[in-house]
């Protein structure tokens, strides 16, 4: 994906490859690299609209995607170039955002959005700008209690390389450390907020009323695919495991 993002990068005040800006996010001049066992999350619901916008242009229409399952469903289960989006209003409660089943628990979720235009109030002509994050990011295990997440990395080369520019910037978003959620839920808007509101960060605060997302995908803490389990988790099993073997070893010689 080939982007100008030179306005932004002086909004934010980012030189050089990687940089924390004031809010701790990084905005990083690259491609974000799909992790080891990554899947994309499955739709559930909350979808008002879809669409599909071609990888080297900016323009869009309202077609469905192939498949077995409903338009939404069919858009937003796969990295595909179509989209699904909430516009049930700007900054609306996570129950009325798009939800996605992540396939198991998460502490970040990548969010992989597509740009349907550019140039939008506020923002330089030709710029991506804040249509790659106009949106909002909870987690939860129950469906009703919402935990909010924090931005964490931007990738400005969006998930496609080259001359493919609608993939947007794509986004990475984390809970604190050791918190992890089975279900997330992309609102439309952004409000600019961190995750315990507070820090305000006027370069994220963006006022859609509508997103356009391709996929999302369960990340662990360490940045691999939800299906991959964590190094505390296999010790846990590899101890339950010599204790079942010594238990067993126990019996037989009794």
């Amino acid at each position: 994906m080939n982007k100008i993002f030179a306005g932004l990068a002086v909004a934010i005040g980012i030189m050089g490859a990687a940089a924390p800006n004031a809010n701790a996010y990084t905005t990083v001049s690259g491609t974000f690299t799909d992790p080891a066992a990554m899947t994309f999350g499955s739709y559930m619901s909350g979808a008002e609209g879809y669409g599909y916008t071609p990888p080297t242009s900016y323009s869009w229409t309202g077609a469905c995607n192939s498949g077995s399952g409903s338009c939404y469903q069919n858009n937003g289960n796969g990295r595909d170039w179509y989209w699904i989006q909430d516009y049930s209003g700007r900054f609306a409660a996570p129950s009325a955002g798009l939800i996605y089943d992540l396939g198991g628990q998460a502490n970040q979720v990548v969010v992989f959005p597509l740009i349907d235009h550019v140039a939008d109030t506020g923002q330089m002509a030709g710029q991506v700008g804040p249509e790659a994050w106009e949106y909002n990011v909870y987690l939860s295990n129950d469906l009703s209690t919402w935990d909010r997440a924090t931005l964490d990395t931007i990738y400005t080369d969006g998930w496609s390389p080259g001359a493919d520019i609608s993939d947007g910037y794509t986004t990475v978003w984390k809970l604190a450390s050791g918190q992890t959620r089975r279900y997330v839920s992309i609102t439309s808007g952004n409000d600019g907020w961190n995750a315990d509101h507070t820090v305000f960060d006027i370069n994220l605060y963006y006022p859609s009323d509508d997103n356009e997302i391709d996929a999302v995908a369960g990340l662990t803490e360490r940045g691999t695919g939800v299906s991959t389990a964590e190094p505390s988790t296999l010790l846990l099993f590899g101890s339950a495991g010599l204790a079942g073997l010594l238990m067993s070893r126990r019996r037989v010689g009794a």
